[in-house]
């Protein structure tokens, strides 16, 4: 690897990356890019070399190839738009992944939130049947307790569900 000399003119890196005529040893130089569509390997000075082409449009000779570039720490096999690509798609899964996390704990806090408020807004002079518990899958429902008001008389409870002449058809 030859190293890049303060006192090179862009000249003499033009054409120190320039005579290298494949990929594998255009990228052993430094601060060189190969151009696969031209096969040319070009001056790549940028400190993060993959993202060259961001600030130096015309990295390659052919415009269209400007995202094709292969440079150092990638190798010959992969251009600079898949390596961002596959880096956005990782990143962008991160991010939904860890929305959808937040959001789940979001709803969470609500729904308890939810369920404490209401069980604090009951007032105490309420009947026992509009109590409200929670099940074990988290989803809260309105149940009656299984013992009786006291608010309901004793004859009420007595008194046929069935009028009498639909006891007379059931009885047989």
């Amino acid at each position: 690897m030859s190293s890049l000399n303060p006192l090179e003119t862009p000249d003499d890196h033009l054409r120190r990356c320039w005579r290298q005529q494949s990929c594998s040893p255009c990228l052993s130089e430094n601060a060189c890019s190969w151009c696969p569509f031209t096969q040319s390997c070009t001056p790549n000075t940028h400190p993060l070399p993959l993202l060259a082409p961001i600030s130096q449009p015309d990295i390659c000779p052919h415009w269209s190839e400007r995202w094709e570039v292969r440079t150092q720490p990638l190798g010959c096999n992969i251009s600079a738009i898949t390596a961002l690509s596959i880096l956005l798609s990782i990143l962008s899964t991160i991010l939904l992944s860890l929305l959808a996390w937040t959001t789940a704990v979001a709803y969470r806090r609500l729904r308890r939130a939810e369920w404490d408020w209401t069980r604090a807004s009951i007032p105490f002079n309420q009947p026992q049947f509009w109590t409200k518990w929670h099940s074990t899958s988290g989803r809260s429902r309105w149940a009656s307790s299984a013992a009786p008001s006291s608010s309901s008389s004793p004859e009420e409870e007595q008194q046929p569900l069935l009028n009498s002449q639909w006891d007379n058809v059931y009885r047989g």
